[in-house]
């Protein structure tokens, strides 16, 4: 929920979502929230653009790209990847992420979906290297509802941050889904904890 993906790996051509990721952080008295559109341009591969706003002001303008390799172990994986740009508006300056993807189903009530790969943070003398870490359990309840549970991990040469977020899943619809979650995150410039309440609305059609 909080590292979206583009599209499901193997998205099917002219499969198309538009969702809005919600961010609360009670602490700094801050709402941040991204509209995104997403659109798969042709089978297992999409393409998002996405509009990060802080309260009232437009941070980002980002676009990814995603694509997938194919399924491993008899149809339990899918993998694939993920490349980000990102425009910094207040800094003028430009980021990217790259990821490696895979989504495991251990049956038909658990699946875990990982993500690993690196972030540049600016393409300057000021820019780092950040290595990246998501790691999402789910259990399917029911047809419609899921428990799942989600950590973000940055990781640099001087320090480990993270974002740990129980959550749920409820869809409305075979269309619309709400996801909703919260807890401690760490991934902040001052690396304190905080807490933070999260929620994403999706529809596909």
């Amino acid at each position: 929920m909080v590292f979206d993906l583009v599209d499901p790996l193997g998205a099917k051509k002219g499969e198309t979502e538009i969702n809005m990721f919600l961010d609360y952080s009670n602490s700094a008295d801050q709402l941040k929230w991204s509209p995104e559109i997403e659109y798969s341009f042709m089978d297992g591969h999409a393409i998002e653009l996405e509009l990060p706003v802080e309260n009232t002001t437009l941070s980002e303008y980002k676009v990814s790209l995603q694509g997938t390799l194919g399924e491993l172990f008899q149809g339990r994986v899918i993998h694939g990847w993920q490349a980000i740009g990102r425009r910094k508006n207040d800094e003028e300056e430009y980021g990217a992420d790259l990821l490696y993807l895979n989504d495991y189903k251990f049956s038909d009530k658990w699946s875990m979906m990982n993500m690993f790969g690196f972030r540049r943070t600016a393409f300057n003398e000021n820019g780092e290297f950040i290595g990246l870490s998501n790691n999402s359990l789910f259990y399917m309840y029911s047809k419609g509802f899921s428990l799942g549970i989600e950590l973000n991990s940055e990781i640099t040469e001087r320090s480990y941050r993270y974002r740990l977020t129980p959550q749920i899943q409820y869809a409305f619809s075979k269309n619309s889904v709400i996801q909703f979650g919260g807890g401690p995150s760490q991934l902040n410039e001052e690396k304190r904890t905080e807490w933070l309440v999260t929620s994403r609305l999706i529809y596909d059609f």
